[in-house]
C-alpha cells in the first residue's frame, strides 16, 4: 500500500500537468505544483476501469490509464515501474471492498450546510398517492397493508395502492402469477381523466400456457376503475405493455414465464415496445466509451464511427417512443395502461417515470422528480447496487502486456494479490449472510451491471432540449446526479431495494443524497423555466409529448462540444446536415473505388489548382507529425505499429508528390472516413485535398470493388509497418484519416481541429 507519490504526470484531453498523486481511504487526489495547487478528486467506486502500461524505454514512463463511470478519462505517467506498480495495486485493494459496510457513504462527513438537513423522509408514499385524489377525491383506490411487513413481495414498498373492489385474498393469489410476487400496482392518476399507469413484472404463462382467474380479475378492476366520457366518439382502449422484444417475450415462455394470453384479457390491447435488455444495454455503452477512450491522451473528438456504431442514440430514442405511447394513450384516449417487462425493475420503471414527467408538472419541479425517483426507482425496487456496480470487480484492473510477451496481471505476485482479494471478499459475503442485514454484499460480478438509471436520465436531458422552459430543473442538475450514482458517497442508491435498505439502517448510518440537493437547490434552478405555461384547467394544457426521432447526444455528460458528439445516428436519428452529408460520402466511396488499372501508386486527387505544392506538403506534413505524437503517447497496438509508416510518409509525399498531381483523369474527391479493404490488393497513401481540408488516409487498389461494411483485412506486402496490422483488430483505422480543417459534418472521422 502507498499513499503518496511525487512527480507524477497527470495527462488529461492531451493536456500534461506534473504534480502529487494522493491515495487516500476513500479517493485518489491529485495536486498540481502549480501555485494554484488546483486538486483532481476521484473517488474509487466511479473508476470503471484501470490499466497499467509497463515501463517503456520509448516513451520514458510507465502510465496508468483510469476510465470513470462519469466519463472522466485520466492518465498518470511514472517515472519508474515501481511506483505504478504500487498506486496500481493500492487502487485495486482500496476500489474492491469486500461487501456494501465498506463504501464511502458510512465514512463520509457532510459539510455543515448538509448537516442542517434530514432528506431521508422526503417522500412519503401515502401523501403522494394523497396528492392524486387516493382515498380523498378518488374512491376507486386504496392502501393495502399486505406488504407492511416485506413478506409478501421482499422487492416491492411496504405501501402499496390497489383497486378498492379487490381484497387481499385475491391479491395474494395474484401474487404466485406474476414474477417474484410482482403484482400490478399504482403509479399515477392523471388528474385530467383519472386513467392510471399500473406497473407489475411479467405473467408466469409457462410453456403450459397457465393463466390465473385472480390475476385476470384483478387486471379488469384496474381498467374499470374509471367509465368512458358520455361523449360522441369517445371510446376507451386500455393497454397492456409488454416493454420486451417480441421474441424475448417468447423466450421467458420456455422459462416458465412469458406474456399474457390476450385470449384472457379481451377487455385490453397488448403491444410490445421492442426495447432490449441490460446485455445489449450495457454493449451500448461499452462502445460509447471505446469512441472516447483516448480522451486521456489526445484533445481530438471522439471515434464518431464507434458513436454511431454503438446505437445509444437508437436506444434513447426507443424508450422515448414507448413512453409517449404510454402518455397519448392515457391523455387523449381516456385508457389505462399496465406497463411491464421480465421482474418490472428496468424498463418498467423507465417507461413510468418518463409518462408522468410527460402528463404532470409537479414532476418536472425538483421536489417532484426527487419524489418520481423515490417513488418508481427505489421504493419499487430497481437494483441500483447490481446495475451499478457499486463493488468493483478485479476484472476491472488490467496489466497490459509488456514487450516480452509477459502479462502483468498474469505474474505470481499479482495472482497471489487477486486470489487474497477474492477469499478475502467470500469470508466477509459468508459472514454477512449469517450477520445479518447491515453487512449485505451484493458480489462483484459484471454481469448484471447497465446503464438503466443513466439512459432515463438521458431521456429526461432530451425533454430538457426539447422543452427548455417547462422544467424547473436544469441540465446540472441531471449530471450531478449521474455522478453521485456511482460515487457511493450517499447511501440513497446503495442496496438493490427498500427491504434492505432498511435492514442495513442506511438511513441511520448515511447521509442521503437528496441532501446535497437541497441545499444547492439554487445552483440547479433552470433560468428559462415558465411555470406559468403548465396552469392548465386540470392539466390539460401542462402535458407535453417530445418528438422521439428528434435525439440528441448528451454532449456535456461526456465532456464534449456538441459539435465533437455530432454524428449519423440509426433510425434517422440525428441532424439532417449530417445524415445528408453522410450519405454524399458514401455515394463518393462507392464511386472512387476504381478497378485496379485506374488506381496505380499514390494517388493525389486535388479538387482546386489553387493549391500549391508547397502548401499542400506543409499541411500534410503539420498533420502527420501532430497525429504521430497523439500516436507516441497512446497504448493502442494499432497505433504503435502505424508510427513507421507516418514517420515515413512525409519524405515519401515530398517524393511522389510532383508525379502524382500529374496523373490525368482525376476527379474531385472529399477526404474519406472509410478505410477501404478488398481482396488481394495493394495499400497507398492517398492524399485527398479541398478548397478546405487536406487529408491524408489509406486506399487501396483492386480489380474488384467491395463495400465499405466490409472488414477483412488482407495481407500485405506493400511496407513494412502495414505488414504489422494484418490480423489485429483496428477500430481507429476503420475510419483513420488525417485531417486538416474541413466540415465535420462530412465524416465519422475526428478531426485534428
Amino acid at each position: 500500500m502507498i499513499s503518496q507519490v511525487n512527480d507524477v504526470e497527470m495527462v488529461r484531453r492531451g493536456v500534461h500537468t506534473p504534480g502529487t498523486l494522493h491515495l487516500t481511504t476513500h479517493h485518489l487526489i491529485f495536486r498540481e505544483n502549480a501555485v494554484s495547487s488546483k486538486e483532481v478528486w476521484v473517488c474509487y467506486p466511479i473508476m470503471a476501469y484501470v490499466e497499467r502500461r509497463p515501463f517503456s524505454a520509448f516513451t520514458g514512463f510507465s502510465a496508468l490509464r483510469i476510465r470513470c463511470r462519469d466519463f472522466a478519462f485520466l492518465s498518470f505517467n511514472f517515472n519508474n515501474e515501481r511506483d505504478s506498480k504500487a498506486v496500481f495495486d493500492t487502487l485495486m485493494a482500496l476500489a474492491c471492498v469486500p461487501c456494501v459496510d465498506h463504501l464511502y457513504a458510512f465514512y463520509y462527513h457532510p459539510g455543515s450546510a448538509e448537516r442542517t438537513v434530514n432528506t431521508w423522509n422526503i417522500y412519503d408514499p401515502v401523501k403522494e398517492f394523497q396528492r392524486m385524489g387516493v382515498g380523498t377525491t378518488i374512491k376507486s383506490w386504496r392502501v393495502t397493508t399486505i406488504n407492511e411487513d416485506y413478506q409478501f413481495c421482499p422487492t416491492y414498498p411496504r405501501v402499496l395502492v390497489v383497486p378498492a373492489s379487490v381484497p387481499d385474498s385475491v391479491l395474494t393469489y395474484a401474487g404466485r402469477y406474476r414474477s417474484k410476487a410482482r403484482i400490478p400496482t399504482l403509479s399515477y392518476i392523471h388528474p385530467l381523466n383519472n386513467c392510471t399507469i399500473t406497473r407489475c413484472s411479467q405473467p408466469l404463462v409457462g410453456l403450459k400456457q397457465n393463466r390465473s382467474a385472480q390475476d385476470e380479475r384483478f387486471i379488469h378492476a384496474i381498467f374499470t376503475t374509471t367509465k368512458v366520457p358520455n361523449t360522441y366518439g369517445a371510446s376507451q382502449e386500455n393497454l397492456i405493455v409488454d416493454a420486451r422484444p417480441t421474441t424475448n417475450a417468447i423466450a421467458q415462455t420456455a422459462l416458465g414465464a412469458g406474456s399474457e394470453n390476450m385470449e384472457n384479457y379481451k377487455f385490453a390491447r397488448k403491444v410490445y415496445l421492442g426495447i432490449d435488455n441490460i446485455h445489449v444495454m450495457r454493449e451500448s455503452l461499452n462502445k460509447v466509451y471505446e469512441a472516447l477512450k483516448d480522451s486521456d491522451i489526445t484533445p481530438l473528438p471522439p471515434n464518431r464511427e464507434l458513436l454511431y456504431k454503438s446505437g445509444w442514440l437508437k436506444h434513447i430514442s426507443t424508450v422515448m417512443e414507448g413512453a409517449v405511447l404510454m402518455g397519448k394513450r392515457i391523455h387523449y384516449f381516456h385508457s389505462h395502461v399496465l406497463v411491464h417487462c421480465s421482474d418490472g425493475w428496468d424498463r418498467t420503471a423507465q417507461l413510468s417515470s418518463l409518462a408522468q414527467i410527460f402528463l404532470d408538472p409537479y414532476f418536472r419541479t425538483i421536489d417532484g422528480f426527487i419524489t418520481l425517483v423515490e417513488k418508481e426507482w427505489l421504493a419499487c425496487g430497481h437494483r441500483f447496487a447490481e446495475r451499478c456496480g457499486h463493488l468493483s470487480s478485479e476484472k476491472s484492473f488490467v496489466q497490459a502486456s509488456d514487450k516480452s510477451g509477459n502479462t502483468g496481471s498474469q505474474s505470481t505476485a499479482h495472482q497471489a494479490f487477486s486470489n487474497v482479494m477474492s477469499a478475502a471478499k467470500s469470508a466477509a459475503e459468508k459472514a454477512s449472510a449469517g450477520g445479518g442485514g447491515g453487512s449485505s454484499s451484493h458480489g462483484a460480478s459484471l454481469k448484471y451491471t447497465a446503464p438503466i438509471f443513466h439512459q432515463f436520465l438521458d431521456c429526461v436531458y432530451q425533454l430538457l432540449r426539447q422543452f427548455p422552459d417547462r422544467f424547473e430543473y436544469q441540465e446540472r442538475f441531471l449530471r450531478r446526479m449521474l455522478y453521485h450514482l456511482y460515487s457511493c458517497q450517499y447511501g440513497t442508491f446503495l442496496f438493490n431495494n427498500e427491504k434492505e435498505r432498511i435492514d442495513a439502517n442506511v438511513s441511520q448510518r448515511a447521509q442521503s443524497v437528496w441532501d446535497y440537493f437541497v441545499v444547492r437547490k439554487r445552483e440547479f434552478i433552470n433560468p428559462r423555466y415558465v411555470p406559468d405555461l403548465d396552469q392548465g384547467d386540470r392539466g390539460a394544457d401542462a402535458v407535453i409529448f417530445p418528438d422521439p426521432k428528434n435525439i440528441r447526444w448528451w454532449h456535456e455528460v461526456f465532456g464534449r462540444s456538441e459539435e465533437e458528439m455530432s454524428v449519423v445516428t440509426l433510425n434517422g436519428i440525428g441532424s439532417t446536415a449530417t445524415a445528408q452529408a453522410a450519405v454524399q460520402n458514401r455515394r463518393r466511396l462507392q464511386q472512387y473505388q476504381q478497378p485496379k488499372s485506374q488506381q496505380q501508386g499514390p494517388q493525389l486527387m486535388p479538387t482546386s489548382q489553387s493549391h500549391s505544392y508547397d502548401s499542400l506538403r506543409d499541411a500534410a506534413s503539420s498533420t502527420l507529425s501532430s497525429w504521430a505524437s497523439s500516436m507516441a503517447a497512446s497504448s493502442n497496438a494499432w497505433a504503435n505499429a502505424a508510427l513507421p509508416y507516418i514517420a515515413s510518409s512525409s519524405a515519401y509525399l515530398s517524393s511522389s508528390y510532383a508525379d502524382a498531381v500529374e496523373q490525368p483523369g482525376l476527379s474531385d474527391i472529399h477526404s474519406s472516413s472509410t478505410y477501404h479493404r478488398s481482396p488481394k490488393s495493394a495499400f497507398s497513401p492517398t492524399l485527398s485535398t479541398t478548397d478546405s481540408d487536406v487529408s491524408l488516409g489509406f486506399s487501396r487498389s483492386s480489380q474488384s470493388t467491395t463495400t465499405t461494411d466490409e472488414r477483412e483485412l488482407e495481407d500485405t506486402q506493400e511496407h513494412p509497418a502495414i505488414e504489422k496490422l494484418a490480423g489485429m483488430s483496428l477500430d481507429p483505422l476503420d475510419s483513420y484519416s488525417l485531417t486538416h480543417g474541413g466540415n465535420s459534418d462530412e465524416a465519422y472521422i475526428p478531426e485534428t481541429q
